[in-house]
C-alpha cells in the first residue's frame, strides 16, 4: 500500500516537473492556468470562443501559455 502511494506521488511530481519544463499545456493544466474547469475549455472550442489552441497529430489540444496570457489580458480574440 506505502508502496503504491509513492509510486502515485512520484509519477505526479515527474508530471508536473516535465509540465513546468514547457510552455504546452494540456487541456487540464490550461484550465487550471486560468482558474476554470478543461469542460469549459471544450465548450469554447465547439463555439470558436476562449484561447487559441493547437491540435497536434489530430487529436491532442494543447494551449500556449503565452497565448493564454494574451487572452487573459483580453488581447486574442478568435
Amino acid at each position: 500500500m506505502q508502496e503504491e502511494i509513492v509510486v502515485a506521488v512520484e509519477a505526479a511530481v515527474g508530471r508536473a516537473v516535465r509540465q513546468a519544463q514547457t510552455p504546452w499545456l494540456d487541456c487540464e493544466n490550461a484550465g487550471a492556468y486560468l482558474g476554470c474547469a478543461p469542460g469549459t475549455l471544450k465548450t469554447w472550442r465547439a463555439r470558436g470562443e476562449g484561447p487559441p489552441y493547437h491540435v497536434i497529430n489530430g487529436k491532442l489540444v494543447r494551449y500556449h501559455r503565452d497565448e493564454l496570457d494574451a487572452f487573459v489580458r483580453g488581447e486574442v480574440a478568435r
